[in-house]
């Protein structure tokens, strides 16, 4: 009997966010988060043969479906077009998520994440896990340590300082102008694979820090360090207001030839603050490569969140300056509508405006014109639906 009553405190649902990040949830958010399946470990079949004060095991499995019609201008070179789009508020994904209470406030950790598409149902990589796969240890007192296929420091700060509803949604400004192009490498939807990362407790006053690192492609002979990532943060939320700061140096070879490794360093700022019920965020973004192109780019980024009836409105503008004289600019409006905590029908609209030395495209929405007609400036309209469980 004492193992039944085991079992069933540890079996239900709660509410669980499904990206890799600290908390499941962002300080300052309204986040109508989905319920996850908590399956008891199998283990707890045999525990009427084991002692009472074993460790507890659980298992979350969650997911979002989100599915979209989009219409818009992506190119002076097209007529404008009507499409299906998968994940335009939040990519659709599933994952399972693990823990084990290892006692004296330590706990082992595990998270699977893959995305897909709602339309057609294909995989969203080349890899199974192509959202992340780590397993790591945490302590209340110490903090935590994680290895696997992982998002690093600089990607939490750009995250926090996008306070839409659920934050970098496919037509958002932010993603238009800041996605790969400032932040690094392959942007917010990449991953550094090979990667170890540190986590401080979240006792220290409401200040947080990290630090990451990856071995990058591992080649062992030739271009050692391509691919190789070091990158930290340090963020401090109190009060309604959040600031941040993120750096991150990426090693890669300019050609297949080369012995010598080049680097991109990105660096950003970011805060947020609530007003009431309502949320400011803003970032700036600077980054530069050292190879022979010499290339750089600097981007800033104003958003916000205001409640308005059962659902949110989304306002958006971004500007970014490269080298070779190339501006852009980006805006957002949007409304998040909720049907239900875990359910909501959402509209968005966005615009680009080039200068006549800028390509930018809305390479999220449709990925045939993420470069466009120079001076173009492409528009599109999207309404979804997305739900989580």
């Amino acid at each position: 009997m004492a193992a039944e009553k085991n079992i069933s405190q540890y079996c239900g649902t709660q509410n669980r966010d499904s990206q890799l990040d600290r908390n499941g949830a962002r300080h300052g958010k309204r986040r109508p988060l989905g319920h996850g399946l908590k399956l008891c470990a199998l283990a707890a079949a045999c525990a009427g043969a084991a002692p009472a004060a074993y460790a507890q095991s659980s298992v979350t499995i969650y997911g979002i479906v989100d599915a979209a019609v989009q219409y818009g201008k992506f190119n002076s070179t097209v007529s404008p077009t009507a499409m299906a789009a998968s994940g335009n508020l939040q990519a659709s994904r599933f994952g399972f998520r693990g823990s084990e209470d290892l006692g004296g406030g330590y706990r082992a950790n595990f998270q699977l994440e893959t995305g897909f598409n709602t339309y057609t149902g294909v995989g969203g990589g080349a890899t199974m896990f192509n959202r992340g796969a780590a397993v790591g240890l945490s302590s209340d007192r110490y903090g935590s340590i994680d290895a696997g296929n992982l998002y690093l420091p600089i990607y939490w700060v750009y995250l926090g300082s996008d306070v839409g509803t659920y934050g970098l949604s496919n037509p958002a400004a932010i993603m238009s102008l800041q996605h790969t192009t400032t932040l690094g490498k392959s942007g917010t939807g990449g991953f550094y694979s090979n990667s170890v990362r540190y986590r401080t407790p979240n006792t220290l006053g409401g200040v947080s820090a990290e630090v990451g690192y990856s071995f990058g492609a591992q080649n062992a002979s030739g271009q050692t360090a391509d691919g190789r990532n070091i990158g930290a943060n340090v963020q401090y939320a109190k009060n309604g207001l959040t600031l941040g700061y993120g750096v991150n140096r990426y090693q890669y070879y300019q050609n297949l030839t080369t012995l010598s490794a080049s680097s991109q360093l990105t660096q950003i700022v970011a805060a947020t603050y609530q007003i009431g019920n309502n949320v400011i965020g803003a970032n700036y973004l600077y980054s530069k490569r050292t190879d022979a192109s010499a290339w750089f780019a600097s981007s800033f980024m104003l958003n916000a969140r205001i409640p308005a009836g059962p659902g949110d409105i989304e306002l958006g503008v971004a500007r970014r300056i490269e080298n070779a004289e190339a501006r852009a600019m980006a805006y957002n409006v949007g409304y998040v509508y909720f049907l239900s905590r875990r359910t909501q029908l959402y509209g968005y609209a966005a615009r680009i405006t080039n200068n006549s030395h800028s390509t930018q495209g809305f390479a999220l929405l449709n990925s045939t014109y993420a470069a466009v007609t120079p001076g173009f400036n492409p528009w599109v309209v999207t309404a979804g639906l997305r739900t989580s469980f």
